[in-house]
This record gives C-alpha cells, sequence and structure tokens, in this order.
C-alpha cells in the first residue's frame, strides 16, 4: 500500500477526531455494548483526553496520528465481541464506520510490524486514567465528567485546519523512527 494513501487516510482520520470521539462516547453510554467494550471505548477516549502517545517524540497535528488509530483499532475489537449492537452504531455514524476495515487494512500494510506498537497501546486503553477518572469509572457510572470532557475538547483543542493537517501529514515519515524505537522495546 502507497505511503499517499496511509497519509490520506491519516490526514482524513485527524480532521474527523472530533466527530468521532462523539460517536465513541454514544458506544460508552450503549448498555448494549459489553462492559469490556464499554471500558475500551472510554479508555481510547482518554487516550486521546490525555494526550499519551503510543508513538513518542511527536507533537502538534503528528501527536494526534497515534490517536485516530488506537481509536480505530479499539473500535475494531469492540466491534468482533459485540457485532450487532455495532452494527447499529455504524450505521449511526456511517463516517466513522463506512471505511474502518479500508482505514485499518491501510494501516496494516503500510506500518507492518510496527503496528503492534499501536495494538500494545490498545491493550493498555482499559487501564487508562485521566483527571483522577479511569476508563472503568467513565463506563461504570452515568459519567457526565466523560461526556464533558470530550465536548469541551472538541469545542477548545480539536477544531483542526485541514490546509495545517495536510501539511503536516506530509512530513508522516517522521513517526517511522519512534514506531521502530517503540517496537523494539516491546520485544
Amino acid at each position: 500500500m502507497s505511503r499517499e494513501r496511509f497519509e490520506e487516510v491519516v490526514c482524513e482520520s485527524i480532521v474527523s477526531l472530533p466527530q468521532d470521539m462523539k460517536a465513541v462516547l454514544r458506544i460508552v453510554e450503549d448498555p448494549e455494548i459489553n462492559d469490556q467494550g464499554r471500558v475500551m471505548a472510554a479508555g481510547a477516549l482518554l487516550h486521546v483526553l490525555s494526550a499519551s502517545n503510543a508513538i513518542p517524540g511527536q507533537r502538534g497535528i503528528l501527536g494526534y496520528v497515534d490517536d485516530v488509530l488506537v481509536l480505530r483499532l479499539a473500535l475494531e475489537r469492540i466491534e468482533k465481541d459485540n457485532p450487532e449492537p455495532m452494527a447499529r452504531h455504524r450505521e449511526d455514524s456511517p463516517e466513522l464506520f463506512a471505511d474502518l476495515d479500508d482505514r485499518l487494512e491501510v494501516t496494516r500494510e503500510f506500518l507492518g510490524e510496527l503496528v503492534k506498537v499501536l495494538d500494545n497501546a490498545v491493550d493498555g486503553v482499559a487501564k487508562i486514567t485521566h483527571h483522577g477518572h479511569s476508563a472503568q469509572q467513565c463506563a461504570a457510572e452515568d459519567s457526565t465528567w466523560l461526556y464533558d470532557t470530550v465536548q469541551e475538547a472538541v469545542v477548545d483543542e480539536l477544531d483542526f485546519d485541514e490546509d495545517e493537517v495536510a501539511r503536516e501529514c506530509k512530513q508522516l515519515d517522521k513517526i517511522l523512527p519512534h514506531l521502530r524505537t517503540k517496537a523494539e522495546t516491546l520485544k
């Protein structure tokens, strides 16, 4: 798969991150999704909110690359365990789910073995805590805190300029050495 297609996937995913986070928030709040899936969805949101980076050394727009990919990989796992309720979410949020499988295929083909760094991050999202709120707590309770925090981030922090995202994504190759270094530590 070409670098250009991966760049396109990443750019589109970063620009759509605010809407995607709202869609994932609906998954956290869906009682038909099993507890593990709801915790994983909450953890994926906390991963974005906490600015923890699965790909170290990234700032600015490139700092969101791992966020959008971890979010999508988490959704893929949630869907495997919750196919029926997630089918409804696919219908309700076509902007997020329509090309999910294709985007992940492009990501896996471009990154190859380096995807294990992102998979490792997904393994840990259920244990994330942000501002004293754990993924478990956010999924278990009527968490207005998570809803409010996502809304605040969407309004205050995640208003991306498409041209700026496109310019920054031209430098995607900068993430590869950091991914390789991180992958080495996982062996």
